[in-house]
């Protein structure tokens, strides 16, 4: 690969894997659509995935005392029938039918966080239902079954509800463990990983190790209304880069 193309998707990786550990998300958003951009296939999807996963295999262990585990559970429950529904989207649709689908829910969601952020900020809320839970599991599963994205859609309803921001960030990287553990086991089984996708995956490590630590630095500097914002820029970002990728 060129060194050029290598070092810019070692940035992407850095800045992503900061965000990532930070919030709990903002992997997809910043090294997704570069890597679809750079690889123009599913191996960007696939190195998503893998990366998203070792994030949360390092980090879900520090934070398990933060994990809100009854909503982890409902949320791990939904996600099980949306992530088999993403990836079957995933090979029907056409890409461009995927990313529309996927930036009109990112977009509704931020269009909620705003209006909370207006009429409810700093007022108690009800603990969820599990029914209730168990959806946006499953709505999350299919963004990431389809895109390998099921994190802002989880991590803002979280936020909604009123859960401090280490919950947010402790649950959604437990959440990753299954829900990114479930894609990168169906892919080994269905298409496998290609050598090439696994060598430029490793080669990209460091990067992602330096944001990791970088991240989670940062992490402790985040108020609670500091965190929403941030939610907010990267629901906008998503959606931006979703529709700019068409």
């Amino acid at each position: 690969m060129d060194p050029a193309l290598l070092t810019l998707l070692g940035l992407a990786v850095f800045g992503a894997a900061t965000l990532q550990a930070a919030t709990g998300i903002g992997y997809g958003v910043i090294a997704g659509p570069i890597f679809l951009v750079a690889l123009n296939g599913a191996e960007a999807i696939q190195i998503s995935a893998l990366h998203n996963l070792a994030i949360a295999l390092i980090l879900a262990p520090m934070l398990r005392g933060g994990v809100e585990k009854r909503v982890l559970l409902w949320l791990m429950a939904g996600s099980s029938a949306g992530i088999a529904f993403g990836l079957g989207l995933q090979s029907l649709l056409n890409v461009a039918a995927l990313k529309l689908v996927a930036a009109a829910m990112v977009a509704f969601v931020a269009f909620t966080l705003v209006a909370d952020m207006r009429r409810t900020a700093g007022r108690a809320k009800p603990p969820p239902a599990a029914v209730e839970t168990a959806s946006i599991g499953t709505l999350a599963g299919i963004m990431g079954g389809m895109l390998a994205m099921p994190g802002p859609l989880a991590a803002t309803w979280m936020s909604l509800r009123a859960f401090d921001k280490t919950s947010v960030r402790a649950t959604i990287l437990a959440f990753f463990v299954f829900a990114y553990g479930a894609n990168v086991l169906t892919y080994t089984l269905v298409s496998g990983f290609g050598t090439e996708t696994l060598k430029l995956a490793a080669w990209l490590a460091p990067a992602l190790i330096l944001g990791i630590a970088a991240g989670s630095g940062v992490s402790r500097k985040l108020s609670e209304a500091l965190f929403r914002k941030v939610l907010l820029v990267v629901l906008t970002a998503t959606t931006a880069m979703l529709l700019l990728s068409l």
